[in-house]
C-alpha cells in the first residue's frame, strides 16, 4: 500500500506507523504497520506498507481505493541499530517480516557492510517479488525458504539459518550481526541458534497496540535489565530489542 504524504519521510529501519482509514469507530484502534519504503521530493512524499490481511482492520485497509483518506502517525518506535564494529549482517524475515528488515539493506550499503538475506514463507506465492529484494535475488546472498519446498530451501527459514551458521566462520572483518522480524517463535529460534556463537541479534517484536507511542502500556513485553525482569513497551522501547534481553 502506497500513501501520499506532505513531505518525504525520514525513518530508521524497523520503525512503524499507526494507520487507520475507515469511517466511524469500528474497529476503534488503528493498526501498527512497519514502514517498508519512503520516497518523493520536496512538498510531495510517499510511504509504503506491506501487510497481511488478518482481521477487520487490515481487511478494511485492503479495500481502500486511490484518493481515499488515511490517518497516519509516524515514524514511531525504536528501530534497528548499526554499530560500526559489525561488518557482516544477516537479515531474516519470516512471512511479511521481510518488510521490516529490507529497509536495513540501504543503511548497510551506506556503511559498506556485507549482508545476506534469509526469507521464509509457507509457499512460493507468499515470498516477496524478486524486484523488491535489495540487490536482487542473488544465489548465495539471498536464501529463499518455503515450508512446502516450492521455492528455494525445503523447510523453515530457521532451519536454513542453522545450516548457514554451521558453515559460518568468524573473520577479521568484524562481528556477525542478525536483524530479524517474524513470528515470535521464529525469533526465539534465531536467538537460540545465534547467541551462543557470540552473534549479535536484534529482533523486531510484534504486538497488538492501542496508542502506538507509549501512553497506554498495552503492548508490554518482558525483558531482562540488570539481572531483573522488567516490562518494556513494544511501541516505545521497541519494537526492536536486543535478543539477549528478551524473556522468551
Amino acid at each position: 500500500m502506497e500513501v501520499a504524504i506532505p513531505e518525504p519521510l525520514s525513518f530508521v529501519p524497523g520503525q512503524f506507523a499507526m494507520v487507520s482509514g475507515w469511517p466511524g469507530n469500528d474497529p476503534l484502534l488503528p493498526r501498527p504497520l512497519a514502514i517498508f519504503r519512503s520516497g518523493g521530493t520536496r512538498g510531495k512524499g510517499t510511504v509504503e506498507f506491506v501487510y497481511k490481511v488478518v482481521g477487520r482492520g487490515t481487511a478494511l485497509l485492503s479495500g481502500l481505493h486511490g484518493g481515499d483518506p488515511l490517518a497516519l502517525t509516524l515514524p514511531l518506535g525504536h528501530g534497528f541499530e548499526f554499530p560500526g564494529e559489525d561488518r557482516s549482517w544477516w537479515l531474516v524475515g519470516g512471512g511479511v517480516g521481510f518488510s521490516t528488515v529490507f529497509p536495513a539493506a540501504a543503511a548497510l550499503d551506506a556503511q559498506r557492510s556485507d549482508f545476506e538475506i534469509f526469507l521464509g514463507a509457507r509457499t512460493r506465492d507468499q515470498l516477496p517479488p524478486g524486484d523488491w529484494i535489495p540487490g536482487g535475488a542473488i544465489p548465495g546472498r539471498v536464501h529463499l525458504c518455503t515450508d512446502d519446498g516450492t521455492a528455494g530451501f525445503f523447510g523453515s527459514v530457521t532451519a536454513a539459518l542453522r545450516e548457514r551458521l554451521d558453515r559460518w566462520k568468524p573473520s577479521g572483518k568484524g562481528r556477525l550481526a542478525i536483524l530479524a522480524c517474524g513470528p515470535r517463535e521464529m525469533l526465539k529460534t534465531v536467538a537460540e541458534a545465534a547467541l551462543p556463537l557470540d552473534v549479535r541479534v536484534q529482533v523486531s517484536l510484534e504486538s497488538h497496540m492501542a496508542c502506538g507511542f507509549g501512553v497506554c502500556w498495552g503492548c508490554v513485553t518482558e525483558v531482562r535489565e540488570g539481572g531483573k525482569a522488567v516490562y518494556r513497551r513494544v511501541c516505545k522501547e521497541g519494537p526492536v530489542f536486543d535478543a539477549r534481553e528478551v524473556v522468551w
